[in-house]
């Protein structure tokens, strides 16, 4: 047995609007869905989206008013949406690139992100106040505009570094090349894999279940692992039957709550 929760509304005619929930002190940390709810004004809240909860960082798209809060990994779904209108999905990476004074060109794999791996990942304001070395293994350059201010070494970004707005932090981990010296202009190319990127708010989850009343369930497309699909859990979905816009929590009234499948099937 299944307990479910729904709202429905038609953003289009109803003066609510929908909005994602971030806290103000950044990305990283945790925050109560209530206290995040009334700070907010906000008469329905539920939590979506993906974060490490033991080390408190985000791990999903989050997009607010046009700025990358935390940009997309592993090629998940999201929800993108205009004001006013009804939400739209479908899975979503971001390409940037970093290009130098001698036309080489510095892929950068995420954004503002928990999601630690080798390479460059970009961190601005939206961060938080400070950034903090994620791993053993960093080196960066600090942008202000596209002009590097100076480059940092571990042990500085071990004690954390401030970022203010209009700044850039660019991170290289694992040994991976740092581009830019100081004095040097490093030009960043943002460009999405489809226009869902271009929508003002969007917030990344998954897996995608359902596409045109279609199940689509591919967790292997979008990085999660067999025993994540496989377990039973409390959920939230996101949805939309062309005429309204829905939001769910399904939980188990006897057991610990529906697979993904069954979640898909409910």
């Amino acid at each position: 047995r299944i307990r479910i929760n729904t709202v429905r509304m038609d953003p289009r005619s109803t003066p609510l609007v929908l909005r994602p929930l971030s806290r103000p002190e950044g990305m990283q940390g945790l925050s109560s869905l209530p206290g995040l709810a009334r700070r907010s004004h906000a008469l329905v809240a539920v939590i979506v989206g993906f974060f490490n909860r033991v080390r408190r960082r985000p791990l999903g798209a989050l997009r607010d008013l046009g700025r990358w809060l935390s940009g997309p990994i592993l090629n998940r779904v999201v929800v993108a949406w205009e004001r006013r209108d009804l939400p739209r999905f479908g899975r979503l990476r971001l390409e940037e690139w970093l290009t130098d004074q001698r036309g080489g060109r510095w892929p950068v794999q995420f954004v503002n992100s928990g999601f630690v791996q080798r390479g460059l990942s970009r961190y601005t304001a939206d961060w938080g106040p400070l950034y903090r070395a994620l791993s053993g293994t960093e080196s960066a350059v600090l942008l202000r505009g596209d002009v590097v201010q100076e480059r940092l070494d571990a042990s500085t970004l071990a004690r954390g570094v401030p970022l203010a707005p209009g700044e850039m932090l660019e991170v290289a981990r694992s040994g991976a090349p740092l581009p830019g010296g100081r004095g040097e202009t490093l030009t960043l190319t943002s460009r999405p894999s489809s226009d869902l990127g271009l929508a003002p708010n969007l917030l990344g989850g998954g897996p995608l279940l359902l596409l045109d009343g279609k199940v689509v369930l591919n967790g292997g497309a979008e990085g999660f692992g067999h025993a994540f699909l496989r377990q039973g859990a409390p959920r939230t979905v996101i949805g939309s039957d062309g005429r309204f816009l829905w939001l769910a929590t399904l939980e188990g009234a006897d057991d610990e709550g529906p697979t993904l499948q069954e979640t898909a099937l409910a």
